[in-house]
């Protein structure tokens, strides 16, 4: 990952323009308190980092994988492989588009992957909107763990992403292993939405976010990902369980949400499995 020449700095609210005509406001912040400049820093990535539509090498006869050691009821979701994601898909009609998609997690504790020599290793955890069957676009918001050498030092961070417009992390707002973050992304347009991302330290990070790439909002996402920084895989970082709790996604109509029952659930083979617990949480482990 490499960060670009310069961070911004940002008081309460920061306009910047990233790519085209792409443009957001950001706020911050802690116990209800917004803030200062001094105290906030908003680095941006190259473009293509982080977060990334799915890599489309995978294989929809997948085998079913057998998690009954993870989770108490054993449920029939459609699996598929993936190169670098893991966790549940829920698709929508282009009628009836997505408006808002949720979604609670703990940030997990990453180590070393035993042999594997590849740095930077990482993990991502992540909701977001479209990117699957939709991969002109993806509106994305999570927290990723890094380790760039064998030292095995870990970096912590929150991010969000427009692609194919750069990723952006908030390096001032704390991470660590066991964080409880709680995101909403809702969209007011096809180009135009709201983020926001609240951590268990009192941390609330808004956004809002104009003339990004058209989504088609069919793809609701909570995701654990093996992570592009440029145009290359890291290693996958291990990772501790990861559980998505008050999963959904709701609809246009207003009347009909999405869950987690019966969406297709991707796997990295020989790297992550998922699976659904119930219509509202799922989990995504390092595969045995």
């Amino acid at each position: 990952m490499k960060l670009l020449p310069t961070a911004i700095s940002l008081l309460g609210v920061l306009s910047q323009p990233i790519l085209a005509q792409f443009t957001f406001t950001s706020t911050v912040e802690h116990n209800g308190v917004p803030v200062p400049q001094s105290e906030t820093d908003l680095k941006p990535f190259e473009p293509g980092t982080l977060g990334r539509v799915r890599s489309r090498t995978y294989d929809d006869s997948g085998p079913k994988i057998e998690t009954t050691t993870l989770r108490r009821v054993k449920r029939t979701n459609p699996t598929a492989n993936s190169n670098n994601w893991c966790g549940s898909v829920q698709s929508t009609t282009s009628s009836n588009q997505i408006k808002l998609i949720h979604g609670t997690f703990q940030h997990p504790s990453c180590t070393q992957r035993p042999g594997v020599t590849q740095y930077p290793q990482a993990a991502a955890a992540w909701i977001g909107i479209d990117g699957d069957s939709w991969t002109s676009a993806l509106l994305q918001a999570g927290t990723v763990c890094k380790i760039n050498n064998s030292t095995g030092i870990v970096e912590n961070e929150v991010w969000w992403q427009w692609v194919p417009n750069g990723a952006y992390t908030i390096t001032n707002i704390p991470v660590f292993a066991g964080d409880w973050f709680d995101i909403t992304i809702n969209t007011t347009s096809s180009t135009a939405a709201n983020i926001k991302i609240m951590s268990s330290r009192g941390y609330t990070y808004t956004v809002n976010a104009w003339q990004g790439a058209a989504l088609a909002r069919v793809d609701a996402d909570w995701v654990v990902e093996r992570p592009y920084y440029g145009n290359t895989l890291t290693g996958f970082a291990q990772f501790t369980q990861v559980w998505f709790q008050n999963a959904y996604a709701t609809l246009m109509s207003g009347t009909n949400s999405l869950g987690i029952t019966g969406a297709k659930q991707y796997q990295i083979p020989g790297g992550c499995a998922s699976a659904e617990y119930d219509n509202s949480k799922l989990y995504a482990a390092v595969a045995p």
